[in-house]
Parts: C-alpha cells; sequence; structure tokens
C-alpha cells in the first residue's frame, strides 16, 4: 500500500513539475506549437495551432476539409483550384483536371472531397 501512495505523489508531482515548466515559459509556446511533458513541440501535419500556450497534441484541431496543413500550421492553408483535401490532410491532393479545362471552372470547383475532380463541365 505504500508503494503504491508513493508512486501516486511521483505521478502527480511529475505531472505538477511538467505543467510547471511548460507555463513558466508560455511565452515560448507560440501559435504552431504545443507543451507537453514539460517540452515544446510543432504541431503535426494535418493539425493546426492558431493561438499561443496550447496544451494538447492536436494543437487547435484538426486541418479542415478543403485545407492543408503541414508541420507547425498556424492557419490552415486553402487547396489550391483542381485540388482537394478531406479533414486532417497534411497536403492537398490533386484532381489532374485536364488542361483544357479553363481557370475559370477549376476556380469554381469544390475544394473538400474527391467528387470535387468530377465537378467541372466544359459545356
Amino acid at each position: 500500500l505504500s508503494l503504491n501512495l508513493f508512486s501516486m505523489y511521483i505521478s502527480s508531482y511529475s505531472h505538477f513539475t511538467q505543467l510547471s515548466l511548460c507555463r513558466q515559459h508560455l511565452s515560448n509556446i507560440s501559435p504552431g506549437y504545443y507543451c507537453q511533458n514539460g517540452l515544446r513541440f510543432k504541431c503535426k501535419e494535418g493539425t493546426y495551432g492558431e493561438t499561443s500556450a496550447l496544451f494538447d497534441d492536436n494543437c487547435s484541431g484538426f486541418c479542415p476539409r478543403g485545407y492543408f496543413c503541414p508541420e507547425n500550421t498556424v492557419h490552415p492553408i486553402p487547396c489550391s483550384p483542381g485540388s482537394y483535401a478531406s479533414g486532417g490532410a497534411k497536403e492537398c491532393t490533386s484532381c489532374e483536371v485536364p488542361l483544357t479545362v479553363p481557370m475559370e471552372i477549376k476556380n469554381n470547383m469544390c475544394r473538400n472531397d474527391r467528387s470535387c475532380c468530377f465537378d467541372y463541365d466544359t459545356n
């Protein structure tokens, strides 16, 4: 029983110390980063960190559909015309739209699902 109490004390102390380390250096946890176990990490691919002092490894959340988020993203980046991304994407996927499709039509295509790749009509 005393060993269990000692383990709980060490675990609680360790958790408190790790949070204290992060809180002491909140100015070092800028957007695009999060703090965990007392250390600062870049927001991982497919996530973004809009605010400072984040403590979740998903940062502010997963990248929304129609956007991509490489590592350390602060604001999700929209997919370019003729490409798409589902939620949590680290990059957009090209639709490989034929060159004969005018840019005006590509600009109006949706960008949040594979079905967008077939969302053009040249007639």
